[in-house]
């Protein structure tokens, strides 16, 4: 017996009357109708006396009418206490980021997050690349959108989003006239990363382009952070490099210009998570990235200088 032919006839010995029954469950009359015949034919008697301007239960009718009930609240509270079940396996996601692309993510992943998986509950954190490795390993933080490199055999990453290196000069330097900057012309100024153990990719992107084109650059000083190497940048005390993202929230007095280097420094923004986590919130957040990341979108292939 189907579950909907029960339905059916629970809306007409409740109604007692087939047309505001078939309003009741958005069917057609005549359908309704044949669907509690058929009922009839399967129980092997009637369940209503049809009388001329109205319906009866017969006395198979009021026996059946308890038990069906029964049945489509068993149902009810099956469906809902498995529905319950599976919001809860789908979990919560607490996930890191580093400062600065939060924008790009959010505009490309988030919207199908939260359109696919509403019940997925997600707690984002700031974090340094470092800050999340060490989450990662005690499981403070689902997973994390970091730059590399990562040297730890429990975490898996792939990338996200690859980026071209740019510079970051005062506005009003003469650098900042050019539409790319060459490496020498760089190197004559102080260089004002982000520090190392902050920041090691970009250390990384720095080591690389030296060992490309043989010049050294000066360090400045170091900072800890993004927005105090942009207002160093902007007092004039010299230059940084950082990707491009930035070019969507440098502050006044700063400009972002292309290097003249072919092909162009990158970097990349790596997904990250444990290998041996086994949550369901996490497995459609893997599945989210590959298949909605700008890289994918771009088909990239090629190597990046912050690997």
């Amino acid at each position: 017996m189907e579950l909907r032919l029960v339905r059916y006839f629970v809306a007409v010995a409740e109604e007692l009357n087939v047309t505001r029954a078939a309003e009741r469950l958005h069917t057609a009359q005549p359908s309704l109708s044949q669907q509690i015949r058929q009922l009839e034919e399967m129980i092997g008697a009637p369940l209503f006396y049809r009388e001329k301007h109205r319906l009866r239960l017969t006395e198979t009718g009021q026996t059946f009418l308890p038990g069906a009930r029964e049945i489509l609240a068993l149902v009810e509270q099956v469906f809902n206490q498995t529905r319950a079940t599976a919001r809860k396996e789908v979990g919560t996601i607490v996930l890191g980021m580093v400062p600065g692309p939060e924008k790009k993510v959010f505009s490309y992943l988030l919207p199908f997050l939260l359109k696919y998986y509403p019940d997925i509950k997600l707690h984002l954190r700031t974090m340094t690349a470092p800050e999340q490795i060490q989450a990662l390993q005690r499981r403070e933080i689902t997973a994390g959108f970091l730059r590399g490199p990562i040297r730890c055999d429990e975490i898996a990453s792939e990338i996200f989003m690859r980026e071209n290196v740019v510079a970051v000069l005062p506005e009003n330097s003469d650098l900042a006239r050019l539409e790319r900057i060459p490496v020498p012309l760089l190197a004559e100024i102080p260089l004002i990363p982000i520090s190392h153990d902050v920041a090691p990719a970009v250390h990384d992107v720095v080591g690389k382009v030296e060992a490309r084109t043989g010049i050294k650059f000066k360090i400045g000083f170091c900072t800890e952070n993004l927005m105090t190497s942009m207002n160093a940048v902007a007092s004039g005390l010299g230059f940084s490099f950082f990707a491009s993202y930035v070019e969507e929230i440098v502050p006044k007095g700063v400009v972002t210009r292309p290097i003249d280097l072919d092909p162009p420094p990158t970097l990349d923004l790596l997904f990250a998570y444990r290998k041996d986590d086994r949550l369901p919130a996490l497995e459609r957040l893997v599945a989210l990235v590959r298949e909605h990341s700008p890289r994918r979108c771009a088909g990239a292939t090629e190597e990046s200088d912050g690997d």
